[in-house]
């Protein structure tokens, strides 16, 4: 998993500060499979990351382990993973003093400890978990500390979401253990309260409590060899999260060959490694098509795309705008009419929705119930309910009994399109208006789409199972979504195992 994974702290004397970090460092070359003591470029293992002038500006409280690092080695995926203070790439170590400021001062969540998202393309994706560890001789009795997530892929990054909360939780109830036990005791020994009330009247313990410097971790927690265990911690949720959780290309847009070709790797500079990147792309999907389903195998020689823009021409804006919106957030979709036009229509529309979320009947006999399928066909001569909210009916008219001067397609529905599209909608439509997109490149950009919003349906559904129900939004907006976006993503979650947790 190329991510990077720091400890924070807050510095009474000198802010926010970041005392530990974890990076995976890998090896590609098969030509040489000896087991190596470290799979990253060599010199990484040379650098001094601390320099005379850094140690003075620093106090006991900003400091961890100096120029000392932690290596841990997994032979079998030719990984290493290497534990110093401070990142030993200039601009991560960039990137994460940004990232540790915003952590622990603005970036915070609303009860000040808890999970918070920021970042951008430019300076990266940051997931954080700020938290507070008892400490006797700080200003407030507790010391202010995050856990910060660093990566350059923002989805795969909120994909892993709720597998780096859940792990990430779990190492800081034991740090909160550690120190409350070490508090505990000092209280026994000499309450802070008194001490402070004595400090404040102008007492002889004034003078010593203020020369008092903060304390390291390993003197909070009294654990002399915590950075040992926060370094096996964040190992382990590096290794499990690259053995569980892979990086997909969207819906096979890339050819088979490339898709099963993982052999070609660049380590890039900053510690992230590409993957194909020496591999061309190919985009000419028509040569790549993906083979239907059963029910729609008769269609031959058109695409999804192309029958969404015969559809749109000749319904018009809004009638497209309603089908297309009942599409997206799980209404029924009844088609009536001609067989051969019948299937077009439901294999264009039912191309919106992924895999998991479409039940289709394209030659049913009799109506069907919107539980049973949700992208139904019939012929004229089948009894069909009438237009409601729950069922979108689009009705084609034979040639021969289509008086002159009206549509050939209708669509019934008394359902009402919100003031506010979804956001999925919107780029749809934009990408329909725009003529000078070729229908395979539309295909790729509707592919990509529906992935995104399948993948952000994914985050909120599993957070939802966790039990996170109140504070969605937040995450919701954190993934380009917002609350028009919700009857989408439902619907979308629909396709989803129903317990996620």
């Amino acid at each position: 998993m190329n991510a990077v994974i720091a400890m924070c702290t807050f510095c009474e004397m000198h802010g926010p500060r970041v005392i530990f970090t974890t990076q995976t460092y890998h090896n590609f070359d098969d030509r040489n499979m000896e087991r190596l003591k470290f799979y990253g470029p060599k010199e990484v293992l040379r650098q001094n990351q601390m320099s005379s002038e850094d140690c003075q500006r620093e106090c006991d409280g900003c400091q961890s382990m100096g120029n000392v690092k932690y290596l841990s080695n997994d032979h079998e995926t030719r990984t290493s993973f290497l534990s110093a203070q401070r990142p030993l790439l200039h601009e991560v170590n960039l990137s994460l003093k940004q990232a540790c400021i915003r952590s622990l001062s603005c970036e915070v969540h609303p009860g000040k400890e808890g999970v918070c998202y920021f970042g951008d393309d430019y300076r990266g994706h940051v997931l954080s978990h700020t938290f507070t560890l008892k400490d006797a001789q700080a200003r407030g009795l507790r010391r202010w500390c995050s856990f910060i997530v660093f990566m350059r892929d923002k989805q795969f990054l909120l994909n892993m979401w709720p597998f780096l909360v859940d792990n990430l939780k779990e190492v800081i109830r034991e740090l909160q253990d550690y120190a409350e036990r070490k508090y505990n005791a000092e209280e026994a020994e000499c309450p802070q309260r008194v001490v402070r009330l004595s400090t404040a009247s102008g007492g002889s313990g004034s003078q010593s409590n203020s020369n008092k410097q903060p304390r390291t971790l390993c003197e909070i927690t009294n654990e002399k060899h915590v950075f040992v265990r926060i370094h096996m911690w964040l190992v382990w949720i590096l290794s499990a999260g690259a053995r569980h959780f892979v990086e997909i290309l969207p819906m096979s847009l890339l050819d088979e060959e490339l898709n099963n070709n993982v052999d070609h790797h660049i380590e890039t500079e900053q510690g992230f490694t590409l993957v194909n990147a020496k591999s061309l792309v190919d985009t000419n999907l028509n040569s790549i098509e993906s083979t239907p389903c059963p029910e729609f195998a008769e269609i031959t020689g058109k695409t999804p795309t192309s029958i969404l823009r015969d559809l749109r021409r000749v319904l018009g804006r809004d009638q497209f705008r309603q089908i297309l919106y009942s599409t997206l957030i799980g209404v029924q979709i009844l088609v009536r009419g001609p067989r051969c036009q019948t299937i077009e229509s439901l294999y264009g529309l039912s191309s919106l929705v992924p895999k998991a979320c479409r039940r289709v009947q394209t030659q049913a006999t009799e109506y069907m119930d919107p539980n049973a399928c949700n992208f139904i066909g019939v012929d004229t001569l089948v009894a069909v309910p009438l237009p409601c909210a729950n069922v979108c009916r689009l009705d084609v008219v034979p040639a021969e009994h289509m008086p002159a001067g009206t549509k050939s397609h209708i669509v019934k529905w008394t359902g009402n399109v919100p003031a506010k599209l979804p956001t999925l909608l919107n780029k749809l439509e934009k990408s329909l208006d725009n003529e000078k997109l070729p229908d395979s490149v539309l295909r790729a950009h509707f592919a990509a789409l529906q992935e995104e919003w399948a993948n952000i349906a994914k985050v909120v559904h599993a957070m939802r199972g966790r039990g996170h129900r109140g504070d969605l939004l937040g995450l919701m907006i954190s993934l380009g979504a917002g609350a028009h976006d919700q009857k989408l993503l439902d619907a979308w979650s629909m396709g989803l195992p129903s317990n996620p947790a």
